[in-house]
């Protein structure tokens, strides 16, 4: 399995939107000024917007802003709305063929797992996006 990066690329466009702020921004102009596809750019800013972390303005002029101030967003709430894929991406094997009631490899390993994986999440919900940035001057 493959490590997915939404979450940083999550982090990136919303620091951008947040450094620029209180402009509306394109997913154009945030997809160029960050060197990433502009679909992708898209699909992410969706989740974002989907999850209240960024409002969508239509029309002429619009674009994209902050849901919320930057202090009340965390790392945590951005990996909530784009990240489809546990934090820890470790693969683990079945049991064994007849050795379910003797080896309990897998429900241990499965329960250190989520208890890190639990870890990660609390420690994400610490970092603020407006520690991520420097306001645009």
């Amino acid at each position: 399995m493959s490590r997915s990066t939404k979450l940083v690329s999550a982090a990136y466009i919303m620091s951008y939107v947040a450094a620029k702020h209180p402009e509306q921004l394109t997913t154009d102009s945030i997809a160029e000024a960050l060197k990433d596809h502009p679909a992708r750019v898209r699909q992410i800013v969706a989740s974002l917007v989907k999850a209240d972390l960024l409002i969508s303005l239509r029309g002429a002029g619009g674009g994209v802003a902050l849901g919320r101030p930057p202090d009340r967003i965390t790392l945590k709430d951005l990996y909530l709305a784009v990240d489809d894929q546990p934090l820890l991406a470790l693969g683990l094997r079945s049991d064994f063929n007849g050795w379910d009631n003797v080896c309990s490899v897998k429900p241990i390993v499965s329960a250190l797992y989520s208890e890190m994986e639990g870890d990660l999440i609390g420690k994400l919900a610490k970092v603020r996006l407006s520690s991520l940035y420097k306001p645009a001057r």
